[in-house]
């Protein structure tokens, strides 16, 4: 039995942990940040964020309170865009699966290679496309004045 309870883990410490007023000022706004981005979201200033911050025990000056919160904002909004990314690949993926599906009968009955993909496409054409003078050794005598 002893043998049992030494190979458990005891989570329940961790979880007591979770309410427990971090260390540093950057874990402090990072614990508070749900609760501060409710407080932007409902149209207060920073500044009066700041003050509250403050009476609850953060102590922390507006400047640093500023660069935590720009920060947590550039990071959940990466974060919203990622997801979305991801979404709308598997979408994208979704999709290209059903047409593949629907059309597998009739890509078996008539193969249709596609177009290869030139990698290279976008240099070759800004090198036919340079801007600026381009000096011709042998000129068309028709286009001369």
């Amino acid at each position: 039995m002893d043998r049992e309870e030494d190979n458990k883990l005891d989570l329940d410490r961790l979880r007591a942990r979770l309410r427990e007023k971090p260390r540093t000022k950057a874990g402090q706004v990072r614990q508070a940040w749900p609760e501060i981005k409710a407080l932007f979201d409902a149209g207060h200033s920073l500044k009066d964020i700041w003050v509250w911050l403050n009476e609850i025990g953060i102590e922390i000056g507006y400047a640093r309170l500023s660069h935590y919160t720009g920060q947590l904002k550039r990071r959940d909004r990466s974060m919203a865009e990622a997801a979305s990314v991801a979404l709308k690949i598997t979408q994208d993926a979704a999709v290209a699966i059903e047409r593949k599906s629907a059309d597998a009968p009739a890509v078996l009955a008539d193969p249709v290679q596609e177009p290869e993909i030139d990698p290279l496409a976008n240099v070759r054409e800004r090198e036919r496309r340079q801007p600026g003078f381009q000096y011709n050794a042998e000129p068309d005598p028709k286009k001369l004045i």
